[in-house]
């Protein structure tokens, strides 16, 4: 992180005013932040395309106002991005002209290569008027929207953030601050690690779950009456099959090098536990769950 002279930051970080946020799209991400944030004291609008979610962030008290479109300008100290990876880019763009000088703007994207190397891009531009720092929380559900966001979503899991090397040490710490407060606990990543990391821990799973869904459901095609005998271990692993159909498939397309790569390991372990399988070695297998439950033991 650069050390050097303070950097200007508007006045709600400096405790010269309450604090106030924007938040661009209240899905379950989106809608959790605003929550989060009015917690723990700021004021908070939004952006949201659907009237309906801004109705009722406001009717719960997470904002106190909100637009269909981008206005012209906020008086805001922070801007979280909480847009379909299709549209974080945009959503960037838009942004410029219309926030104050000395702004942190987040956004909240599974994958970051793409929205970081935007920011970089303008970045070399020439001064930016605002502070973008890539973050992602390590949390989520399977339902979507803003009827299942929970302003107590983000506590107790990593939130990544991925800020690029000349980012200010004192703004990464306003915003470090910030995710602390709503119950996180922060995690630093290179863009590149993080998407490679996340493809494993996030990404694959739900593809495996999809996978083990429409196999179970070809066995029960075939005559058998597997699904009526799901109980809770097949529940749970298919759980996140459940999530939104268009939002995977942007991930899976977007952040697929790291997703082959990562089904490349896989592959390379099930081969094992099948040839194991198939010569009858027991103790091969007792000791690849012996090690899988150290693996898990890592998880904190």
């Amino acid at each position: 992180m650069r050390e050097g002279p303070e950097v200007i930051l508007t006045s709600g970080w400096s405790g010269g005013r309450t604090p106030k946020a924007c938040v661009l799209g209240l899905g379950l991400i989106g809608g959790s932040w605003a929550g989060a944030l009015h917690q723990i004291g700021w004021e908070v609008i939004a952006v949201d395309p659907e009237q309906a979610s801004i109705d009722e962030a406001v009717c719960r008290g997470w904002i106190q106002e909100g637009w269909n479109e981008v206005p012209p300008f906020m008086e805001v100290d922070l801007v979280v991005l909480a847009l379909p990876l299709q549209a974080l880019v945009k959503g960037y763009d838009q942004l410029v002209g219309r926030i104050p000088q000395g702004t942190i703007v987040t956004d909240v994207g599974s994958i970051k290569s793409e929205i970081c190397s935007r920011a970089q891009v303008e970045a070399q531009k020439g001064p930016c008027n605002f502070y973008f720092i890539g973050g992602h929380p390590m949390t989520g559900s399977e339902q979507s929207g803003f009827g299942a966001a929970n302003p107590n979503l983000f506590r107790n899991y990593p939130y990544v953030l991925t800020p690029a090397g000349d980012c200010p040490a004192n703004v990464l710490q306003k915003l470090v601050d910030v995710v602390q407060k709503v119950g996180a606990k922060v995690v630093f990543r290179q863009t590149r690690d993080h998407d490679v990391e996340v493809a494993m821990v996030s990404h694959i799973p739900h593809l495996l779950a999809v996978a083990l869904a429409l196999a179970t459901h070809d066995v029960s095609q075939e005559g058998g009456t597997a699904l009526a005998l799901a109980g809770r271990s097949f529940r749970e692993l298919t759980r996140i099959a459940d999530s939104s159909p268009e939002m995977w498939k942007e991930i899976m397309v977007r952040n697929s090098e790291a997703i082959l790569g990562g089904l490349t390991l896989w592959d390379d372990r099930i081969k094992e536990l099948r040839d194991s399988i198939q010569q009858g070695d027991g103790e091969a297998i007792a000791e690849a769950f012996r090690t899988a439950h150290m693996v898990r033991g890592y998880i904190s």
